[in-house]
């Protein structure tokens, strides 16, 4: 098996790949809150309807939660984790960003920049699933409120 060129080239391409991962799932949160917000207003609409033993509250719980779900998935993190080189600041200057020599380092850094990015996705993704688990269990539960209340 032959050794590649530049032994930084696979952990590069995977972080690309972590990114723009990351940037889809961002994408897909965005258009979900929209839906969500989109499925309270009948909900809140038909409120006045509904039976008395059923409090606003909790109607809207599960779109909350769905709701704050995609919310921490489209919230930016900046991790601790592998922060040496990843600088987040106001005052940032192209002197912060100049090239360093090669290193033995620079693997390890980017093996951790893999492991950060690897992480957010799997987060992002843990919460995009509950977010859209919940809303197709608000979508079917709000069909069958709003049947409810216009034909009973």
């Amino acid at each position: 098996m032959d050794k590649p060129a530049d032994p930084t080239q696979p952990y590069r391409s995977l972080i690309a790949g972590y990114q723009d991962s990351i940037r889809a799932m961002d994408n897909k949160a965005n258009i979900t809150l929209l839906f969500v917000a989109f499925m309270m207003g009948p909900i809140l609409y038909n409120y006045p309807r509904f039976p008395a033993y059923l409090p606003i509250p909790f109607i809207l719980l599960p779109f909350l939660i769905a709701y704050l779900c995609l919310f921490l998935v489209v919230i930016p993190r900046y991790p601790k984790r592998g922060a040496k080189n990843f600088l987040v600041s106001r005052t940032a200057t192209a002197a912060d960003f100049e090239n360093v020599s090669e290193t033995e380092d620079e693997l390890e850094q980017l093996k951790l920049r893999c492991a950060v990015l690897s992480e957010t996705l799997w987060r992002k993704t843990q919460y995009l699933r509950i977010s859209l688990i919940l809303s197709m269990i608000c979508i079917v539960a709000t069909v069958f409120l709003l049947l409810y209340v216009w034909y009973w």
